[in-house]
């Protein structure tokens, strides 16, 4: 009798966990928008018939109650907690290295990898015009020696001089050598290269392109809490934020930017540091295209096609052109070659883990 009792009390109790824990959940404050985690939360499903006797709902409910769960960031942390507690090095596919988050890179899309450096050189022979290659490696080879032990990526020097073979005639830049094991030039919570980063890759254009040396720059710190997509998708919200600088040089150039929506007289967004995604601080984040207007009066042109690794580089480059036009293609669809003048420098810049993903190159026309 005495174990029945403690049975039924241990039900009683459980399902009154339950119960109260799913009266609170409903009726918890929600949020729509995930700081941490950098994304929006599910809505709550419609009830309509079609919704609900159409076998949506259920699924749809499952994703609204999983995101809006009481406590849900603690949950989270405490899941990445006890993912390293077993010895495992990595959460969701990023790793945590002393203080530094690097997403793992062992896999690519050869079939994309090798059309996009296609892409590229047809391109540049159909317009008849040389252009300049940047492939960037990512964290995950470049502080390989920060990374935990027993931790494998692949050998991303390798692979991009397999695309400097490929680049036929288009000069190709080559940062492997100049960033291998630096464990500075890359944010410690985010996929980006960060300041030092990028002014490596300012050096070695002015070298191997502008054949002139770099200009100096110092720096301002505008915020020192950014947090970015590795924190999101780690779950290490234990981890401080990064810093992030605004650079000068004297003297300082005057700049008009147009966006597809908008004008600025600035190469950095202020507003941006009060959101999540701090790195949208850079020529305002993701757009289609991107004309900067500088007053040097020196009549050099560059046409950037790119990804987001360009946007923290092109405040150096601003110092060296009167005019450049940035072009994203998973937005934009216009001819790029009616950008391109006899004297225009052209560039290529990406990330060597986007570039192998990034379908987008085959709209270059």
């Amino acid at each position: 009798m005495k174990t029945k009792r403690i049975q039924k009390l241990t039900i009683l109790i459980f399902v009154s966990y339950l119960v109260v824990l799913t009266v609170f959940n409903c009726f918890w404050p929600k949020k729509t928008y995930s700081e941490n985690e950098n994304r929006y939360l599910a809505e709550f499903p419609s009830l309509s018939p079609s919704n609900v006797f159409g076998g949506k709902f259920d699924d749809q409910f499952e994703s609204w109650f999983s995101d809006h769960f009481i406590g849900r960031d603690l949950w989270i942390e405490l899941k990445a907690l006890s993912v390293l507690s077993t010895g495992t090095t990595r959460n969701n596919d990023v790793y945590l290295a002393k203080e530094h988050l690097i997403r793992r890179f062992q896999t690519y899309n050869e079939k994309i990898l090798n059309q996009n450096m296609k892409s590229i050189t047809e391109f540049c022979d159909s317009i008849d015009h040389q252009s300049n290659i940047l492939i960037v490696p990512t964290a995950a080879d470049m502080e390989k020696q920060v990374l935990p032990a027993g931790s494998w990526n692949l050998d991303q020097t390798a692979l991009i001089h397999d695309l400097q073979d490929q680049a036929g005639t288009q000069k190709f830049i080559d940062l492997t050598s100049v960033m291998d094991a630096r464990d500075d030039l890359y944010f410690h919570t985010d996929h980006h290269w960060n300041e030092k980063g990028a002014y490596l890759a300012y050096q070695e254009i002015c070298h191997t392109v502008l054949d002139k040396e770099p200009e100096s720059f110092t720096y301002e710190q505008v915020s020192d809490h950014f947090k970015g997509t590795l924190y999101s998708r780690s779950g290490y919200f234990w981890h401080d934020g990064d810093p992030v600088y605004r650079y000068h040089h004297d003297p300082e150039i005057q700049v008009t930017v147009q966006f597809d929506d908008h004008e600025s007289d600035s190469l950095y967004s202020d507003q941006r540091l009060e959101e999540k995604d701090q790195y949208m601080y850079y020529l305002d984040g993701n757009h289609p295209y991107v004309k900067i207007q500088t007053d040097l009066k020196n009549h050099k042109k560059a046409v950037i096609i790119k990804d987001s690794y360009a946007h923290i580089l092109v405040p150096y480059l601003a110092y060296e052109y009167e005019q450049i036009e940035m072009v994203d293609l998973r937005y934009y669809r216009d001819p790029v070659s009616e950008l391109i003048e006899p004297d225009t420098d052209v560039y290529f810049i990406y990330s060597l883990d986007n570039f192998t993903e990034d379908p987008y190159l085959t709209f270059l026309r």
